[in-house]
């Protein structure tokens, strides 16, 4: 790999030229992108199958099996290589359980796993060192521009997470390296992001048109008679629009950064960003006696605080508001749970009221203070990634869907191997599953 450039830009630009000559995937990034892509699938089919088809509709009512080759997972339905995709991206995120890539600032998954992963009969090896290569590239970019874009109102997701399906989707199609920058720049040129949006429908919408850009991009793109060659060598210029210094030094030089930190598989269906926060309130849970909660303080740090919206109903599943999922991680008493409700919403109501959020700066500790009637307990975050979490994770998501399968449809193999959950899965996704939940249990506040 070759030195940092002069900035991030440079850096990122002089990678691609070295990608494309070709470079050897370290065998542990394509696992984890099988991980990666096997999660968002079983998220979609949780969507999909166990909470009554709660998908979103991706615009024109999709053409019937056999007019067109991609398939809306687990419908029976297919369509165009774009509507396809941006339905499965939406059945996918519905929950907000989707798989997160903090290096990268976003959830990757949701947008290449729609696009790579189009057809049951995907060539698994070359999908996933594409994807390996895409979230490379997302890493790199992220990096360097995720933190100011996030502080200047920007929503990280759709833009790191639809430029690396840009390069992907372009590489994938064979366009030469001054062609897939030329599709980045029509990319970054045309699309915005809205951070205030994540609890409404508007962060689905903006996921949408995002990855239905993406496409619009490559497609003009890879097409195009006149490109202006000095704006596609400098791709990454309109990002200054979004607050981003074009001085912004590279990350520092490693062959791989990807390999510092993998994908994170939630174990709960809300924010990433409040998990920390989640697990230190189950530890203080843990050493308390009883039920008789009289307060929880909680001092989360800012960054935290800007993702959490108060909800203004009360239905189990609020990925947004922080206070309702410390509620049920009090009343389960435990920081794992599913999006199939476990326990009655009034419950939950009456430990949110309990609850103070104080905000603290950026590098403070989250603290979790519970008053209850016998005790005052105190913990704070510990910073730490027990093995095999999210092996664990998609395992249990794979368990989640079986057991809410009727015997006589295909079940998702439990599989330790990413790889073998993953071929498991694609094998499966044209089957009509849509709207025939038997016997689950219906999760409220699904998004419709």
């Amino acid at each position: 790999m070759p030195p940092d450039g002069e900035n991030f830009g440079e850096a990122v630009d002089a990678w691609i030229d070295v990608v494309a000559e070709g470079c050897d995937v370290p065998a542990a990034l394509t696992t984890d992108a099988a991980a990666a892509s096997a999660d968002f699938m079983l998220c979609a089919l949780i969507g999909r199958t166990l909470l009554g088809g709660a998908d979103r509709h991706p615009g024109s009512p999709p053409a019937r099996l056999g007019a067109v080759g991609f398939p809306l997972w687990w419908t029976g339905r297919s369509s165009t290589a774009a509507h396809a995709a941006r339905a499965n991206l939406l059945a996918g995120i519905s929950a907000d359980f989707d798989s997160v890539h903090y290096l990268a600032g976003g959830h990757l998954s949701a947008f290449l796993t729609p696009v790579l992963f189009a057809r049951p009969d995907v060539p698994l090896d070359t999908a996933l060192r594409t994807q390996a290569l895409a979230t490379e590239f997302a890493v790199r970019l992220g990096q360097a521009v995720k933190d100011p874009a996030r502080a200047n109102g920007f929503h990280v997701t759709p833009v790191i997470g639809g430029l690396a399906t840009v390069y992907a989707l372009a590489r994938w199609r064979g366009l030469p390296a001054e062609r897939v920058r030329w599709c980045l720049r029509l990319f970054l040129s045309t699309y915005r992001s809205d951070y205030g949006l994540l609890s409404s429908d508007g962060r689905l919408y903006q996921m949408g048109q995002a990855l239905s850009q993406v496409f619009a991009a490559v497609d003009e793109g890879g097409t195009h008679t006149r490109i202006d060659q000095r704006a596609a060598r400098e791709w990454w210029r309109p990002f200054s629009a979004m607050g981003v210094p074009m001085n912004t030094p590279a990350a520092s030089s490693q062959e791989w950064l990807s390999a510092l930190g993998h994908t994170s598989l939630k174990p709960v269906p809300c924010c990433a960003y409040f998990f920390e926060t989640l697990e230190t309130a189950a530890s203080v849970r843990r050493q308390v006696p009883g039920d008789g909660l009289r307060h929880l303080n909680v001092d989360v740090p800012e960054y935290v605080l800007a993702a959490h919206r108060p909800s203004v109903r009360a239905d189990w599943l609020e990925p947004f508001d922080l206070v309702h999922n410390l509620a049920i991680c009090w009343a389960l008493g435990r920081n794992s749970w599913t999006p199939l409700a476990e326990t009655p919403i009034e419950a939950v109501r009456r430990i949110a009221e309990a609850i103070t959020l104080h905000p603290v700066p950026d590098n403070a500790a989250v603290t979790v203070t519970a008053v209850t009637d016998d005790a005052t307990v105190t913990a704070r975050a510990a910073q730490r990634q027990e093995p095999g979490v999210a092996v664990r994770a998609l395992r249990r998501k794979a368990e989640i869907v079986n057991a809410h399968l009727d015997r006589e449809q295909h079940r998702p193999e439990v599989s330790a191997d990413p790889r073998q959950l993953l071929r498991d899965l694609l094998d499966s996704c044209g089957e009509d599953r849509h709207g025939r939940p038997p016997g689950a249990r219906q999760a409220d506040g699904v998004l419709r």
